[in-house]
């Protein structure tokens, strides 16, 4: 991150800079910001090939060039952005989504990591090849990333299933000996968090919701709060960024239990009537034709019914690579309106278990980091 600080630039020393110097000077920023995108798995020739074209690098931070740089290889072959496994093209075999890895950039090693780490085939297809790629830029998991956590992982001091650490910024974390075992236990465990209040009442007004993501992003978000900029955009409700959440301890378990290394989950105990107080929408309640209309005009990057609420409940997707690719195949945004037309095929997880509340503005941020109460990591061996 800058610095808040402000120094001004000395006049004498720019005065004297040399060309030689300068030019030393611009190749050491161009091979700084290249590590930058190699550590996170891109081919060098082409980072560099980007980087030489590009002009004022210092006025830029690494990020916003990733971001110009993803953005120039998705406009050389737009179908990289959805994927090709689970989008209903036939004959497509497990694990071509790797070659189009390759295509954003990606080293073939890379590539295969990436995608070896989702073992689930229908895991994978829940969600566009973009989200998967922009997960790994903000946590690459590395071999030492997850060699330091597993020390801590695997410490004596931490019994398995219980919370621990009550005094660390974030609140208490937990190392779980299984899935099964959280899965099954998760009402006792709520219980003995000290941080939750009322969950053996029946007339509370608090309900636990979930997120599960890598080690990396999980302890991020539990030492630091959720980070809207970091949030991924035209996913379910509305093409702004927004942070989801699941209800169901299971369905939680359900995105990460297929991904080898670490993976954690953040707890979330929610005063339910307190959100319910602000811009809420609940799409279960206003009906079907609501809920697709919402969900493919967001994924299709169109203005929705739910732009403007703070919070939003409701069904997940299950086909997004399917209308995406309908929606790419009738013209996309070249043709008005053409994303209306995929609307009738939206579908939702039968039976419907897969439920979300998705937090859409700054004021509903800082309300959801005051209700974390603690993280849960999982370790899956490959």
């Amino acid at each position: 991150m800058s610095s808040h600080g402000y120094n001004p630039p000395s006049s004498v020393r720019e005065a004297t800079l040399t060309i030689n110097e300068t030019t030393l000077s611009d190749e050491s920023l161009l091979s700084e910001i290249t590590t930058y995108f190699v550590d996170r798995g891109f081919q060098s020739s082409l980072v560099r090939s980007f980087l030489e074209r590009k002009v004022h690098l210092d006025l830029k931070t690494n990020a916003e060039l990733m971001h110009d740089f993803l953005e120039e290889r998705q406009r050389l072959d737009p179908k990289i952005f959805i994927g090709i496994e689970g989008s209903g093209v036939s004959d497509i075999a497990s694990g071509e989504d790797k070659r189009l890895l390759v295509k954003w950039g990606f080293t073939e090693e890379v590539a295969s990591k990436l995608r070896d780490s989702v073992c689930d085939d229908t895991i994978w297809s829940k969600q566009i090849l973009y989200h998967w790629l922009f997960e790994w830029i903000l946590n690459p998991w590395d071999s030492f990333s997850q060699l330091s956590f597993e020390n801590i992982f695997y410490d004596t001091q931490f019994p398995r299933n219980q919370w621990n650490n009550y005094d660390r910024k974030g609140g208490p974390q937990m190392f779980a000996t299984s899935y099964e075992d959280i899965a099954t236990g998760i009402d006792d465990l709520l219980s003995n968090n000290t941080k939750v209040a009322d969950v053996n009442t029946m007339c509370s007004t608090y309900r636990a919701f979930f997120h599960a993501t890598n080690q990396q992003s999980a302890q991020a978000i539990n030492k630091n709060g959720i980070k809207i900029s970091y949030c991924k955009r035209d996913l379910d409700f509305g093409a702004e960024p927004s942070f989801y959440l699941n209800p169901s301890i299971d369905n939680a378990i359900d995105l990460i239990k297929n991904r080898s290394g670490f993976n954690g989950i953040v707890v979330y105990w929610v005063n339910m009537d307190r959100i319910k107080s602000m811009k809420y929408r609940d799409l279960v309640s206003e009906g079907e034709d609501l809920w697709k209309s919402v969900v493919v005009a967001s994924r299709c990057e169109q203005d929705s019914a739910v732009d403007d609420d703070d919070f939003v409940y409701g069904s997940q997707l299950s086909n997004p690579r399917e209308i995406l690719s309908e929606w790419v195949n009738n013209g996309g945004d070249d043709v008005e309106g053409s994303w209306r037309n995929t609307v009738p095929n939206a579908r939702w997880f039968e039976p419907i278990r897969h439920l979300q509340l998705a937090i859409k503005t700054r004021r509903a941020i800082n309300l959801m980091n005051s209700y974390c109460v603690g993280v849960i990591y999982f370790h899956t061996k490959p």
